[in-house]
Parts: C-alpha cells; structure tokens; sequence
C-alpha cells in the first residue's frame, strides 16, 4: 500500500508532506488546523461535508474499522475509526508527525492491550500511578489500544489472579505490567508472571537491562521479564514512569512480531523498525 496524493477538499490543492497530529480534545488537524482525515481508492471523491484532507492510497484491499496504519518512513499512527462512504474511511491519529506522497503504509490488527500497576501505595491512594497512564499513551505507537487498565497492591496471588483473567477471558493481545519487580520482599511480580507462564522470553528481559543500563546502572537490579501465556504476551517493567518508559520504548520494536507468531497472523509479518 502507498500513499499517491494529500488533497486538501477546501480548495482542491494537492500536497506532497503534511503534519498530521492528535489535538488534547481528540480531534484531529493538518497543519495546525482542525480538520478529518479520510483515505480513499484513487478516482472521483463522494460528496464530503466539512472541512477534511483526503488521502489517496492504492489501497490493495478495503479497509476495516479499527484496522490500523503505519507509515513506513515516518512513526505515525492512523486508526481508521469509520466507513463514511463506499471507499472512503475517517481516520483518527493515533500518533502523530509528518506523512509523504510515496510513503509506504502498512496496515496492522490493531492490539488489544492490559495494564496493570502492581503498587501497595498506589492501590490504597498514597501514591499517583503515573506508569500506568504513560504505558496506555505509549502503546499507540505499536497500534495498541487499551482495553483494561487496573492497579493491584503487591500481592501475587492477586496478580496471578487477574492476569489469568485478562488472558483466559478477555483474551488480551498484550498485558504490560509496571511495578514489583525490584528486590524487595514485597516485589512479587516476575514470581507471579512466572507462576502462570507456558513459556519465558528471557530475551526481552535481557535487552531491557542492557538498553536501560545506559541511562542508570541500577536498571541491573531489575527483575524485568516476558512470558507467554496461551496466545498472549505479558511483560513485567519497572514500576517509576522514567523506568516504564525506558523499557518499553527499548522492546516495542519486536512486540507486535511476538504478538503476530504467537497468533499466527499471516501477511503481517513485515512491519517497520
């Protein structure tokens, strides 16, 4: 798939790069200014209401809602939220930045994504999770989209507990889990990922600590982890935003490849980065 042609419905002029970008009420805009974003099949354009930019893919199949698209040269995140007429989609941006004529453009399965904050003082109030919500915003960049989010003390049964219940019900694409995952006697959270695990990614672990070891040398001590369970891949970062971050951003190149063998999805396996 390819991007052919930016078109500005206003006055019909023809753009070559945009900046697409998600506003902080949700909407979206071009170049600074308020406006949908719609994708379509080259040839004549519906009747569209509104100020809108259309973008001209050669699409090689229609689209679907909730499938998402990445843009090979650049880290934006398109979602297609709507089908507003026979061959033309509303998208919303997921992530933002610069997009080309001539760019390639991927389309992914959108992930289904769990976070849980593993925190006595969180769970009780005494604390603001702030890994939490700085995981939900990040997981867009991989086409996530959270469907749980949750804190838990450190207790492992409970932990054990609702992860079964994220994977075996909800049947969670992704559960990323921030917290309890240093020395302490109350950092339970890799004993409990290991209770419940079919299988144990010790790569994913291993390169966490190796990438994050450059920013502070105590990310060693951290007991960060990935395993498997069922058709699900559940990872274990440090509970401080810095660290959450920091892990994530290490790892999210290989997620959605891990995601996509363990659910056998076919024709998705080339992906950018």
């Amino acid at each position: 798939m390819k991007l052919l042609g930016i078109l500005n419905k206003d006055d019909h002029r023809e753009y070559g790069i945009c900046y697409v970008n998600m506003r902080a009420d949700g909407s979206s805009s071009i170049n600074g200014n308020i406006s949908d974003i719609l994708i379509t099949k080259p040839g004549l354009l519906p009747e569209i209401q509104g100020a809108a930019f259309v973008l001209r893919a050669s699409l090689d199949q229609d689209l679907e809602v909730g499938n998402i698209l990445a843009f090979s040269e650049s880290d934006v995140i398109l979602r297609v939220d709507a089908e507003e007429a026979p061959s033309l989609w509303k998208l919303s941006v997921q992530q933002g930045g610069f997009i080309s004529v001539s760019s390639d453009i991927q389309m992914w399965k959108p992930l289904h994504v769990g976070i849980l904050t593993v925190s006595d003082k969180a769970s009780q109030g005494l604390r603001e999770d702030t890994a939490g919500p700085a995981l939900a915003k990040a997981v867009s960049r991989i086409g996530g989209i959270v469907e749980k989010q949750y804190i838990l003390p450190d207790e492992q049964s409970e932990i054990e507990k609702l992860l079964c219940k994220w994977v075996d019900e909800a049947d969670l694409h992704v559960i990323l889990v921030t917290g309890g995952t240093g020395l302490s006697s109350r950092d339970v959270t890799p004993e409990a990922l290991e209770s419940i695990a079919d299988k144990i990614i010790p790569g994913i672990g291993e390169f966490m600590r190796s990438r994050t070891v450059y920013y502070t040398p105590r990310s060693i001590l951290s007991r960060g982890l990935a395993v498997t369970r069922k058709k699900s891949l559940i990872i274990a970062v440090p509970g401080s935003q810095t660290g959450a971050e920091e892990c994530f951003e290490a790892v999210a190149p290989v997620i959605r490849h891990g995601v996509e063998i363990l659910r056998d999805w076919e024709k998705e396996c080339g992906h950018k980065k």
